[in-house]
């Protein structure tokens, strides 16, 4: 799989952005708060990315897919 993608991530990944899980999770809340929709884990990661570096992203137009809800919402992990 390496050698399918190395090519475009070495010529056109500039960066990659990280989130712990607890950045995960206030980006879920954030989203469940201000939008009232519930979003899967792996679909809050750019989102937490974002809050997390704003100076990088401060200024700029940024678009998230906002995708799933593929939780269970007995066990939503700020319950």
């Amino acid at each position: 799989m390496k050698e399918l993608t190395w090519h475009f991530v070495s010529h056109f990944v500039s960066d990659i952005f990280t989130a712990t899980e607890e950045e995960i999770i206030d980006a879920m809340k954030l989203t469940w708060k201000r939008m009232k929709i519930v979003i899967e884990p792996s679909c809050a990661v750019p989102l937490a990315a974002i809050l997390k570096n704003p100076e990088i992203f401060r200024g700029k137009r940024v678009g998230v897919i906002i995708t799933g809800g593929n939780v269970d919402l007995d066990t939503l992990p700020w319950t």
